[in-house]
């Protein structure tokens, strides 16, 4: 709760003074000035003791109000005419004269309470007027920083139980907007009802407040207001107090009237956040189908047309043994080039829907390379393919099927973008906290500026004549990530490219175990 928050309540309830204490000290200041005026000037200097008869009239009017400065009046006037006025000591006048003072004094003594009423009333209302304008701007700020319907529900109705001692509930609409509910876990603070839960609906439909202080509804014991923004209504707030008569308060009325717009602002803001969200979640999926349909529709249409074509010329029967063993050998390659378009397709699906499951376990680097250069001793042929791998490697945590894929797609991405006949290097060596394994080539390079975006989907080089749509280094950072490492690439000096891979090598491995003793016979 701010500091100003009590204050505002105050101000709201605030009612003119009219306890009986307040009427006992306009009389006890109606003696004072009595006992002052006796003794200071005696009834020979009537004006001075009216002007001490005023004084008091005012203070009592500054601090009472209007009801107890009438009584001091009142009493001035007859103390004045008892104790200063001849005959002493009765409320007889022999001079008609002074009945003229009386009625002066009176009129002047009630000019000046309503005056000083009136300014009373008008600081009071400009205290109250900054003060609602403070709690407002507060609550604003923090609207202002709201994400959620929910946040929103909980700023408001904290800020209206601080400042006012309200009870307040927000009530939402369906996703068909049909209907309005509550909130999961919310509480108003009061028992409900259907009734009131009918209420509810009602000013949702009709967009018009009801319940307690309005003209519809009013036998219910709460207030609903609707929360309508620039583009229609948002939401219901549902208000309840322990008081009933403190919702049928104008101030009040006014105070929620202003809160109420601001809830309907930030949720309208919410929506349209969300809204704006989802749009650029649509345009974003659309640009990939776009990326997707262009790059896989020419990867596919290109390896199928091979296909069909030496298929075809398969079915004739003029074609020589050489031709028929060329042509088989090409639908083998095709096939082999659809296969890994496919299965890098289905790779990547599976990394970011998250049903790729790391299976980590205590394995020898040395091995994962080996069957990875195994799987590729056939795209290989012909290239020299330099391995160093230090001798101190440790065992590493790593799920061998992914970390092989891993060096697979590295090595056919050298070989798509590197001359025929160039090296390839693999070197792998003990690094602070884990292993590096580097996947070397002697090609272009990467292109200044494009060394994070190569690891995008479906983005290539530009100017690549490589083919294939742009998933295969994708889908290495996605394995990498799982493992909790790191990938990037930079450039050789000489020319060329490096593929840096780090995995992390947590905990201690476990401990070779003791063959089982020999039984001796």
């Amino acid at each position: 709760m701010t500091p100003r928050e009590p204050a505002i309540r105050s101000l709201l309830l605030r009612r003119i003074p009219g306890a009986p204490s307040a009427f006992l000290a306009a009389g006890t200041s109606a003696l004072l000035a009595t006992a002052i005026s006796w003794t200071a000037f005696g009834p020979r200097q009537l004006a001075d003791a009216v002007m001490v008869y005023l004084l008091s009239i005012v203070l009592v009017s500054l601090r009472f109000g209007y009801g107890p400065s009438l009584l001091a009046a009142v009493l001035s006037v007859l103390c004045f005419d008892f104790f200063f006025i001849p005959p002493l000591y009765t409320f007889a006048v022999h001079d008609l004269s002074h009945v003229v003072t009386f009625g002066v004094m009176f009129l002047v003594a009630l000019v000046i309470s309503n005056l000083t009423q009136r300014v009373r009333a008008q600081a009071e209302s400009a205290e109250q007027r900054e003060q609602r304008t403070a709690a407002l701007y507060a609550l604003s700020g923090e609207l202002a920083a709201a994400k959620r319907v929910e946040d929103i529900s909980q700023i408001a109705t904290r800020h209206l139980f601080d400042a006012l001692g309200l009870h307040a509930m927000l009530l939402v609409p369906t996703s068909d907007r049909s209907k309005v509910r509550a909130l999961p876990g919310q509480n108003s603070g009061l028992s409900n009802n259907e009734p009131e839960a009918n209420v509810a609906q009602w000013v949702w439909d009709h967009e018009r407040p009801a319940g307690l202080g309005s003209d519809a509804v009013s036998s219910s014991f709460k207030s609903y207001l609707p929360l309508l923004a620039s583009r229609g209504r948002v939401a219901v707030l549902s208000i309840g107090s322990r008081d009933p008569a403190r919702l049928q308060s104008p101030e009040i009325r006014e105070y929620l009237a202003a809160f109420a717009n601001q809830i309907a602002s930030a949720i309208e803001r919410t929506d349209l956040a969300s809204e704006a969200e989802w749009a650029q979640l649509q345009m974003k999926t659309e640009q990939m189908r776009s990326s997707l349909l262009s790059s896989v529709s020419h990867d596919l249409r290109t390896p199928l047309a091979v296909v069909t074509g030496a298929a075809s010329s398969l079915l004739e029967d003029t074609i020589d043994a050489t031709t028929r063993r060329e042509l088989t050998e090409t639908i083998l390659q095709e096939a082999l080039r659809l296969n890994r378009l496919v299965r890098n397709l289905l790779d990547m699906t599976r990394l970011e829907a998250g049903a790729v499951r790391v299976n980590k376990e205590w394995q020898p680097l040395e091995e994962v390379v080996g069957s990875a250069l195994n799987r590729m001793e056939d795209a290989l042929a012909g290239r020299q393919v330099v391995t160093d791998l230090a001798l101190d490697l440790p065992l590493v945590p790593l799920d061998a099927v992914l970390i092989q894929q891993l060096l697979v797609n590295l090595l056919e991405n050298a070989l798509k973008y590197t001359p025929q006949g160039s090296p390839i290097e693999i070197r792998a060596g003990v690094r602070a906290g884990g292993v590096e394994m580097v996947v070397a080539d002697r090609g272009p390079g990467i292109p200044a500026g494009e060394e994070q975006r190569v690891f995008d989907k479906f983005y290539r080089v530009s100017g690549a004549q490589g083919g294939g749509v742009g998933l295969g280094l994708a889908i290495c950072k996605g394995i990498v990530m799982a493992h909790g490492g790191q990938l990037f690439v930079s450039n050789r000096a000489g020319g060329g490219a490096e593929f840096h891979i780090y995995l992390p090598v947590d905990g201690e491995p476990p401990s070779p175990e003791a063959p089982d003793p020999v039984e001796e016979i």
